[in-house]
């Protein structure tokens, strides 16, 4: 174990509190600097992606803070499962990864598969499912292709260098919420700042990338064949997600965004300094991703607390039962996530 805690120690450390993690920074060439706002310990670059909390070779979460300090999300999962995820939890991988995105220039267009053409693929056995909260106003972002936009019709305008007339755009706003399912052909536009919830996978087939060099001033890899398997043509329904604020009878206001057999996604507000939004574990003990969009405020179990500010993610673990949060200031914004196989019929 990193922090030289043996899986008989692990299994001694009791999972009642929230737990925080250190933020495992993404140098991309389309990335910017806006995290700078909210972060103080960027590296040097264009910062495009903030792996919050992530069980990925290629950028692994640590906690930070407490007992457990150092300890990796990979070795908590693997000697507490159950307790940290939920008690339907089968072992294996963290199920979820949240991101902070920076993207100030245009992402690739791309593609995910889901499980089954994973699987088929060789390439492990999650696809990729993924939802995307926008901070800010100003942002554009490409989802989908446009009606009639067939096969034939998308390879036509890949030979051409205009896939972008093939797909639909969207100007975004603070607070918009788009949900991609698997298969999807998609790709984040200039000017963007948000928060991505999505299965734990980092399979992404990129189809076109505008002609781009990437860091290293060579063009980045593709994976047209990949992708052109990927693409469900068929698609519809594209946009960001009309869900009204209700009140909360937990306390509030609460919209839910997202409901998925991978994830469910909602956003809590508290209007005021001192209100309290109290999240129940619905039956069945399960964890929670908690993220803060705007103010500030606290995380509270019976085990501890642990603050938060802006752009700052806690992890609840499903042992810890109910929590509440507390708005130290007026408008406390939270982003919250549970995996969905982990939560109560």
């Amino acid at each position: 174990m990193s922090v030289g805690l043996t899986r008989l120690e692990l299994a001694s450390v009791p999972l009642s509190a929230p737990l925080s993690f250190t933020p495992k920074y993404q140098v991309i060439v389309w990335g910017g600097r806006k995290m700078a706002l909210y972060r103080d310990d960027l590296p040097d670059g264009p910062v495009g992606e903030s792996w919050d909390l992530a069980d990925q070779d290629r950028g692994m979460s640590v906690v930070r803070g407490g007992p457990l300090t150092g300890t990796t999300l990979r070795e908590l999962t693997a000697a507490r499962g159950k307790d940290l995820v939920g008690d339907k939890f089968q072992g294996g991988s963290f199920p979820l990864l949240v991101k902070l995105i920076d993207a100030s220039e245009r992402l690739s267009v791309q593609v995910h598969p889901d499980d089954q053409l994973a699987q088929k693929m060789g390439l492990g056995s999650n696809g990729k499912t993924e939802c995307w909260f926008m901070v800010g106003d100003g942002g554009e972002l490409f989802q989908g292709t446009r009606p009639g936009v067939d096969r034939a019709a998308f390879e036509a305008a890949l030979a051409q260098g205009n896939v972008d007339e093939t797909l639909n755009r969207f100007e975004t706003q603070d607070g918009d919420f788009f949900f991609l399912e698997a298969r999807t052909v998609h790709a984040l536009g200039r000017n963007c700042l948000l928060y991505e919830v999505q299965q734990n996978s980092d399979i992404t087939f990129r189809v076109w990338d505008w002609g781009r060099m990437g860091l290293d001033g060579k063009p980045r890899p593709l994976h047209v064949k990949e992708s052109l398997e990927t693409i469900d043509f068929s698609r519809s329904g594209f946009g960001s997600v009309q869900s009204p604020m209700q009140p909360n009878t937990a306390g509030g206001r609460s919209r839910a965004l997202a409901d998925c057999p991978y994830f469910r996604v909602q956003e809590h507000v508290l209007d005021a300094e001192g209100d309290i939004f109290s999240f129940d574990a619905q039956r069945s003990a399960v964890c929670s991703i908690v993220t803060c969009l705007h103010g500030k405020g606290e995380i509270v179990t019976d085990g501890g607390s642990l603050s938060l500010s802006p752009m700052q993610t806690a992890l609840v673990p499903a042992a810890a039962g109910t929590w509440k949060a507390i708005a130290a200031v007026k408008d406390f914004k939270l982003l919250v996530a549970n995996p969905k196989f982990a939560l109560a019929t």
